[in-house]
């Protein structure tokens, strides 16, 4: 009888030590998550300052008194710009929430990937005035049943990205082509290549790369982007050079759709 007595009282003292160190780790992770949750934060705060500030700025500036036609016409490209990115960064946050719940959809209609490639490098050529745009695409439209908005929102992503991890004076050049059955386009940067070690953590959501402490971000203008050229039936992928110094391309292949 002492026996068995002993034993439950092992039972019970193992059954114990069972719950302390599953509520334990419950704390552990709930620390973990209101750790990442704080630094989100922090960093989608900072995402919103840097547009925000010279949309401030400018609108200030245009407002004053007796100021020249060209200064407005600068300042007012850049507000317009600006608002963009801005845009972009509301839709990225809002995406996130829908993938995660399963009710992020597309709304295809006939668009047109060249005049795509020219709005988008338009809306964010004031942003980055220092930098030189290359277009190279077709004199024909390229006509596909697609989700313009979408598609206008990954290509900014990309840019952002080529435009911050590349020097002033440097050249972003955007490509856009067909072939039989897809369109293609691309963004190539003159930054530094991304080290094949950073290269699998690239698509994952809020994920920023090693070393990018100076560039900070909301972490998911890359998983976003996949996640519309694949809700498209296409892939995003990174065209890595053999030469890290030769910089960075990202491409995305687009089914045209029937």
């Amino acid at each position: 009888m002492q026996v068995q007595d002993e034993r439950s009282q092992d039972e019970l003292v193992q059954t114990l030590q069972r719950q302390v160190d599953e509520l334990t780790a419950d704390n552990l992770l709930l620390k973990e998550q209101l750790t990442r949750k704080e630094q989100f934060a922090a960093m989608i705060a900072h995402e919103l300052r840097g547009p925000l500030t010279p949309i401030i700025n400018y609108a200030q500036m245009a407002a004053r008194p007796n100021q020249r036609r060209e200064h407005i016409e600068r300042a007012t490209n850049i507000i317009i710009s600006q608002a963009w990115r801005l845009t972009r960064l509301a839709k990225d946050l809002l995406d996130a929430s829908r993938l995660s719940s399963g009710r992020f959809t597309l709304s295809c209609h006939p668009c047109d990937a060249v005049k795509l490639v020219k709005e988008v490098v338009e809306q964010l050529r004031p942003v980055a005035p220092y930098h030189k745009f290359a277009i190279e695409v077709p004199g024909r439209p390229i006509i596909g049943q697609w989700d313009g908005g979408r598609l206008e929102q990954a290509l900014g992503n990309l840019l952002d990205n080529a435009i911050k991890y590349s020097d002033e004076e440097t050249t972003i050049t955007v490509r856009a082509w067909k072939t039989e059955h897809a369109a293609h386009i691309s963004v190539h940067n003159e930054g530094v290549g991304i080290p094949t070690t950073e290269r699998s953590r690239l698509f994952h959501p809020y994920a920023r790369l090693q070393g990018s402490s100076t560039q900070q971000g909301s972490g998911l203008g890359l998983y976003i982007t996949k996640s519309i050229v694949e809700a498209h039936g296409g892939e995003l992928r990174l065209e890595q050079a053999a030469d890290d110094d030769q910089g960075t391309t990202f491409a995305f292949d687009l089914p045209m759709g029937k």
